[in-house]
């Protein structure tokens, strides 16, 4: 196991320093023209990684596992796949936010969510959930340069920030991260040129095909935070690239699920990176590295878990005499079965509009379906337009 040199400085100092120059000089290390200095400390170190065993356990685990869900997705419903999203959506904006303090409720962001694209743009969360949906479409997000970050914040973001970016791209005055006591724990780079460079910088490790694209990606989420280029929304930023990122080169299940597990041991997700600035810690990313493909590893752990629950509960439901029976009139065969499935994979259920565009019906004619099945098999959510149908599960007999 790859003991960190924050934990070996207080253990054998001896031990440290020799540690520190083997890693440092290993033929497996990877070394960038990146310096980081903890806060009120003189000394700058030259940010390095070890290639180590944990690193090629964690990657080979993450595209094994990866290839596990993947054929898992094949075997569910379109429909259930695209309502389990939305509701990761809903439920990572809010972890997001909640890791910052930000107040934010499941049923705003679904009712923006709802919302027209046009219409999101004067309403509240309305560029978080803009820029979210971007990902379940997959749309190309353009992060290439010190600008494009500055673009996807004023998109993403700006509108719930009171203090704004006043320098040219980023902030010219200085800023730091305090604890809940006010501590000072770190503090951004400063003044504005810095940032500039080292966003550069970053973004080119980024994009650098020669190292593998999840450590790429655990370094930037690393430097984002940082380099703090921002007064206010550094946190949730970088967490959005990384969701982007790993639902880019994974699938969305998996980058949708990144701040819900941030949030549940937030404050290990705060210690990898007060390791990392430590001076003590020598620019050694190796841990935060691991720390990262552990938490995209458990990431995938728990989607194939709780897809593979709902998955089999389908199954279960469809297969059911009560619901064969439901489900046995032709005219509403195909909409019993989308209801099924919005019971099982969503948290809230599917719209009429949704079910009007899946079966290629009219409102009308879905209206007239909706009342064709006995009342006691149907929930209708009515506490916000637009109004919300799923199975009430409840109802059949011998499921659990």
């Amino acid at each position: 196991m790859y003991e960190n040199l924050y934990k070996l400085y207080r253990k054998d100092e001896f031990l440290y320093r020799n540690q520190y120059l083997e890693r440092f000089n290993c033929p497996f290390s990877k070394h960038f023209s990146i310096k980081t200095r903890e806060y009120n400390r003189r000394t700058e170190n030259e940010l390095f990684y070890c290639f180590s065993e944990e690193i090629l356990y964690f990657q080979d685990k993450i595209t094994l596992d990866t290839v596990k869900l993947l054929k898992l997705l094949q075997k569910i419903p379109l429909v259930g796949i695209k309502q389990y999203l939305n509701s990761c959506l809903v439920e990572e904006i809010k972890s997001s936010n909640d890791i910052e303090g930000v107040q934010s409720t499941k049923k705003e962001i679904r009712s923006v969510l709802k919302s027209t694209t046009e219409k999101r743009k004067n309403l509240r969360l309305g560029g978080i959930v803009n820029k979210y949906l971007k990902i379940l479409q997959f749309e190309e997000i353009k992060l290439e340069t010190p600008s494009d970050i500055r673009n996807l914040y004023d998109d993403f973001i700006a509108d719930e920030i009171e203090d704004l970016p006043d320098g040219k791209i980023f902030r010219k005055g200085s800023v730091e991260v305090v604890t809940a006591s006010q501590k000072v724990i770190h503090k951004g780079l400063y003044p504005e040129e810095k940032i500039i460079e080292y966003m550069e910088r970053s973004l080119n490790l980024l994009h650098d095909e020669e190292l593998p694209m999840l450590i790429r990606i655990a370094i930037f989420h690393y430097l984002f935070g940082y380099i703090h280029p921002f007064y206010d929304g550094n946190g949730r930023m970088s967490r959005f690239i990384t969701a982007y990122y790993l639902s880019k080169y994974l699938d969305p299940t998996i980058g949708l699920r990144l701040s819900i597990l941030i949030k549940i041991d937030k404050n290990k997700y705060y210690e990898l990176f007060k390791i990392t600035n430590s001076e003590i810690n020598k620019g050694d990313l190796t841990p935060f590295i691991i720390g990262t493909l552990k938490l995209i590893s458990i990431a995938i752990e728990h989607t194939m878990k709780i897809l593979q629950s709902k998955h089999q509960k389908y199954n279960l439901f469809k297969n059911n005499t009560e619901f064969l029976k439901l489900s046995s009139d032709t005219k509403i065969d195909n909409l019993c079965d989308l209801l099924l499935q919005a019971a099982i994979f969503s948290d809230i259920g599917i719209t009429s509009f949704e079910l009007q565009s899946v079966l290629k019906k009219s409102e009308n004619t879905i209206s007239a379906k909706l009342k064709q099945i006995p009342q006691k098999y149907l929930i209708k959510d009515v506490s916000a337009r637009p109004y919300h149908y799923k199975l009430n599960l409840s109802m059949f007999n011998k499921i659990k």
